[in-house]
């Protein structure tokens, strides 16, 4: 195995403190199984996971071009949320009310199944359920909390959400120019690489060969290949989220966007009280339109990120683009607008990478034309929760197993495939610019009607 000694020659500050670790062998003479997975990402490894419970004595083998949780999986910001990308109001349109009350109790579920499988597996990835705060900091902002809230209670939705006057909001952590919050208990944190690599080691323990390494040049009906080498296998789920666009065929189906996180030192117990002493484990964001996501870690530290960062030409996947000089100031300046007392802290780590984005947001279990071959994922930034859920989904699909649940439902929905280039450059850019004035807007109390209208078309949420 090749020892991995330096944390700073990993992509996140989650995997840079498992370091050092040692990779996988990669896969360096052909062989057959019965499944190949392509993606040690959660959710390769949860397929495997639950294809192997399903059938113990099924031949699973997992190729993976780096090391186990190297994406997204071991980059995010480790919520593990019943969220999902998709709005209930436009589910309702597409799927019937009864489809959103179904689908977000299984996402709700879903937090549960995670939890006790942590457990029984004995993966210490620090798993805590402290609930998520959205802090409402603005008049457009307070509207859509309360909506959401209102829409939650009145379509019976899974998640319990409750909202908070500024006071109360307080109560769980100090945040500035706050009217008010929305606040759910159906949220939880975990130290993401911890996680992943976790599920990594209980996989390999079940038998599952883990192949690290080992870049997949070609999945073909039948066989994944590494370089010459080909891994036969019966059936292929192909699990690469933001690196899809990198495989010929499915190029246009998920589009790459990337995400940007920050964290600090551990904060000093002045400054934790600063901030309201918040519960460990905690997570908060915001109702703007341009996402951002934090938590409160373990050792009280601030993991923030947020969206923002360009889109690249061709749907390009670099080393060079998982960092990002003005969109690490911004999130920056975005963490000291929230919380003036934590000005000059010292930030240890900035990184990113991209996340895998469906044309319409939805994530995706689905068969591919040409033969026993499953595509998965397309989680749009939500993804350490419902990659379980559409592990399992995937699990049932591939060995044929009866699946009534909601998400086999919504997941197996056509895909469509996103623009042609320099179209798809220019909707995206143009959309992400686009989000950042309706939000300067509302922070002004402007009305954005139509703006926001055609920003939502251009990335996909219209």
């Amino acid at each position: 195995m090749v020892k991995i000694d330096g944390g700073w020659d990993l992509p996140s500050f989650w995997l840079a403190e498992l370091a050092p670790f040692a990779r996988r062998p990669p896969l360096k003479s052909s062989q057959t199984v019965d499944v190949a997975i392509v993606g040690a990402g959660l959710s390769g490894l949860w397929t495997a996971f639950y294809l192997t419970t399903i059938d113990p004595g099924l031949k699973v083998a997992v190729v993976e071009r780096e090391t186990a949780g190297y994406g997204a999986s071991g980059r995010n910001g480790g919520w593990v949320s019943s969220l999902f990308p998709v709005g209930w109001e436009k589910l309702n349109r597409q799927f019937g009310k009864d489809a959103s009350q179904r689908l977000s109790k299984e996402l709700v579920e879903t937090l549960n199944e995670v939890e006790s499988r942590v457990a029984e597996l004995g993966i210490d990835c620090d798993f805590t359920r402290a609930g998520a705060i959205s802090f409402m900091r603005n008049e457009a902002q307070v509207k859509r909390g309360v909506f959401e809230v209102a829409e939650a209670e009145n379509l019976r939705l899974g998640a319990k959400w409750s909202l908070l006057n500024a006071a109360e909001s307080d109560a769980l952590l100090c945040a500035s120019l706050v009217h008010g919050a929305t606040f759910t208990p159906d949220c939880a944190t975990v130290q993401p690489a911890r996680l992943v690599r976790g599920l990594a080691d209980a996989v390999e323990a079940r038998g599952v060969a883990i192949y690290e390494n080992s870049p997949v040049n070609g999945v073909e009906n039948g066989s994944v290949y590494v370089g010459s080498t080909r891994l036969a296998a019966s059936k292929v789920v192909v699990a690469t989220e933001g690196y899809t666009a990198g495989i010929d065929q499915w190029k246009k189906t998920l589009l790459p966007l990337y995400s940007m996180m920050i964290v600090t030192e551990p904060l000093s117990d002045s400054q934790y009280e600063a901030i309201g002493s918040p519960a460990e484990g905690l997570c908060f964001a915001d109702h703007r339109n341009l996402v951002i996501y934090g938590q409160i870690t373990r050792d009280r530290r601030v993991a923030f990120g947020g969206r923002g960062a360009p889109y690249h030409f061709g749907s390009r996947v670099m080393r060079s683009f998982d960092t990002h000089g003005p969109t690490r100031n911004g999130l920056e300046d975005t963490l000291y607008d929230l919380f003036p007392a934590l000005e000059g802290i010292r930030i240890v780590r900035h990184w990113g990478g991209p996340l895998g984005v469906s044309r319409d947001w939805l994530p995706r279990v689905s068969k591919d034309s040409r033969g026993s071959i499953w595509r998965i994922g397309g989680y749009a930034g939500d993804g350490v929760a419902a990659s379980n859920l559409c592990g399992r989904v995937a699990a049932n699909e591939v060995l044929g197993v009866p699946d009534e649940s909601m998400a086999r439902r919504v997941f197996s929905t056509p895909p469509r495939d996103w623009e042609p280039e320099p179209l798809r450059w220019a909707g995206v850019n143009l959309g992400l610019g686009l989000t950042r004035v309706v939000d300067a807007l509302e922070d002004r109390g402007a009305g954005t009607g139509w703006l926001d209208r055609l920003r939502r078309k251009l990335i996909g949420q219209g």
